[in-house]
């Protein structure tokens, strides 16, 4: 029996990528900047909190941009939420009078949400087509997140420590948010 699901197992694995590993490493060490100088880093003491050493086994440039889109989406998905629960919804007989948690089951019973997925899609491809090339390699002058939208030029070294903090605090938000909700608190604003 042992012998029967090892090679039902074994008939499922992908062949072996016959990649050098020590080019991986080089190319993330020589493009990944330092953690300890990263900007938006919490340390309590001399050495920087990361019990998993994600540092060391990920270019840091790609967990940076990473954090970044999920920071920025979370503080728009906040500002939907509470905008939604408020009363404000899009116009049109689909959208009257639902609170957000119904908002994802109206958008599909509606056919909204192959739009909102064509979208998000076409912008993740975009954006992914940028950044995959970069992997494993040189970043060259590319700073995460940076899409090149400053046209008031307002990314400071302080803003930018600012929206990192605000995303991370959105992250937790959002998800607190979702599961009030979830848990039997869904009329809350009233």
């Amino acid at each position: 029996m042992s012998l029967s699901l090892f090679s039902a197992t074994a008939a499922f694995n992908a062949p072996a990528l016959h990649a050098p590993a020590a080019s991986r490493s080089a190319a993330v060490s020589m493009a990944a900047p330092d953690i300890n100088t990263m900007i938006g880093k919490y340390s309590v003491k001399p050495i920087v909190y990361d019990p998993l050493n994600l540092h060391t086994k990920y270019d840091l440039n790609w967990l940076r941009e990473a954090e970044l889109k999920h920071g920025r989406v979370c503080m728009l998905a906040v500002v939907g939420w509470l905008t939604v629960d408020s009363g404000l919804t899009f116009p049109g007989a689909a959208f009257e009078g639902i609170k957000s948690i119904d908002a994802h089951d109206k958008a599909v019973e509606s056919g909204w949400m192959w739009a909102l997925l064509a979208a998000v899609g076409a912008l993740e491809a975009i954006h992914m087509s940028v950044v995959v090339p970069k992997l494993d390699g040189d970043w060259g002058d590319w700073e995460p997140g940076n899409y090149g939208l400053d046209p008031f030029g307002m990314a400071t070294e302080s803003r930018k420590i600012a929206e990192l903090k605000n995303g991370r605090l959105a992250m937790l938000g959002f998800s607190g948010l979702v599961t009030q909700t979830a848990l039997g608190f869904p009329d809350w604003p009233q």
